[in-house]
């Protein structure tokens, strides 16, 4: 019985000292009547994102997985419909001499190993933007191109679009 008392008294005593903080804020509202937030189903975010110079706003994960693709595109046959089955690598060694995110990317701010190459639907989307990926591309070849960067000593000749891109001419229509 005093075991019991106790242990009343030690419950009411951490109960109203639990209670010291408390606010109470109670009035008429309830979250039924509370209005419910717009939501528009067509609207992507990040990939509507546009910075200032008119340029789309994508996440360094996404431009990653682009960047990987493309460059395994240089050292593998392309992943295209209907790849020329003439398509050799632009690349001196193919094996050896790969090119690396650091040949043109020497500042050394970003860690390339925590930006792995993960597909995601965003990714998807931004595949399906034609007028994305071929400014992607383009300023990529540029830079594989460039005297600036360290890539275009592995390269035996100049990279164009074509390079990966050349289709099979036997399936052409």
């Amino acid at each position: 019985m005093k075991m019991s008392f106790i242990a009343l008294i030690s419950l009411v005593l951490l109960a109203s000292g639990c209670n010291q903080n408390l606010e109470v804020a109670s009035g008429n509202e309830r979250l039924e009547d509370s209005p419910s937030p717009v939501v528009n189903p067509n609207e992507r975010p990040l990939a509507q994102a546009v910075g200032d110079s008119g340029e789309k706003k994508v996440p360094p994960f996404a431009k990653a997985f682009f960047m990987h693709m493309w460059v395994e595109a240089l050292y593998s046959t392309p992943k295209n419909k209907n790849p020329n089955p003439k398509w050799q690598s632009p690349l001196k060694d193919p094996v050896n001499g790969r090119v690396w995110c650091t040949d043109c990317h020497v500042s050394g701010q970003i860690d390339f190993a925590k930006i792995p190459k993960m597909r995601t639907p965003f990714n998807d989307d931004l595949e399906k933007d034609k007028e994305f990926m071929v400014g992607l591309m383009k300023k990529w070849v540029a830079r594989l191109n460039s005297d600036e960067f360290g890539a275009k000593a592995k390269l035996k000749g100049p990279v164009t679009c074509l390079t990966c891109h050349a289709t099979n001419p036997a399936e052409t229509p």
